[in-house]
């Protein structure tokens, strides 16, 4: 079995563990952020997201989408 010393010693091991930190960080940052914009501006993907917010017609209205949330939506996929 591997001692976990060696493990912290390799340098492809640590680069690894730096960029995933990175980028699960950055996921989850950017999942909050877009939760927030949707929720502030009323704009939903789906159907089942409007439903707090009216039933039938009138939970359409929020079926749409707005470039602000769409450019934070967006922000996600441009890893590194």
């Amino acid at each position: 079995m591997v001692d976990l010393t060696q493990v912290m010693d390799d340098e492809v091991f640590m680069a690894f563990a730096s960029y995933a930190t990175i980028i699960l960080s950055k996921m989850m940052l950017m999942s909050t952020a877009t939760a927030f914009y949707r929720l502030t501006r009323k704009v939903f993907a789906n159907p089942e997201d409007c439903v707090a917010f009216g039933k039938g017609e009138n939970a359409k209205k929020y079926l749409r989408t707005d470039d602000r949330v769409e450019r934070v939506r967006r922000a996600h996929l441009n890893d590194l």
